[in-house]
């Protein structure tokens, strides 16, 4: 057997046991996110959101629909930079994403046991400022 044969029977080989793997294992499975931004937020949308006072206040006052923190929590990115993930028992994460209607919105979540407690929407430049008692 020449050497172009045996390269094309392996090259063969190889394609066949790849789609054997693929579908027995891996076709139709919904695989966790293995990123940390990504398992940051698969944690967020698992659980049912909780909102503080505070951030009740400032959504009111900035307009901010519930509708508008769950496209922010399927659409954010997590910024992991403002976030203090090392200071606290327990993390808290800024979100950045767009709600319904566009907007972009900055939101600080804490993963809690069995919820996702919305802390405080962060004020951007150009938003009034709210009299919610920070």
């Amino acid at each position: 057997m020449d050497f172009k044969r045996r390269l094309r029977l392996f090259i063969f080989g190889v394609l066949l046991g790849s789609f054997v793997v693929w579908g027995f294992l891996f076709r139709g499975r919904d695989l966790p996110a293995w990123t940390p931004e990504g398992r940051v937020l698969e944690e967020l949308q698992k659980n049912p959101v909780k909102i503080s006072s505070l951030a009740k206040c400032k959504s009111a006052c900035y307009e901010i629909t519930e509708a508008d923190i769950l496209q922010v929590l399927g659409t954010a990115d997590v910024k992991f930079s403002e976030s203090n993930i090392r200071d606290k028992d327990v993390p808290e994460y800024v979100l950045e994403g767009k709600g319904v209607n566009g907007e972009t919105h900055k939101l600080l979540f804490r993963i809690e046991y069995m919820s996702s407690y919305l802390l405080d929407i962060l004020p951007e430049d150009d938003r009034k400022d709210c009299n919610c008692g920070n």
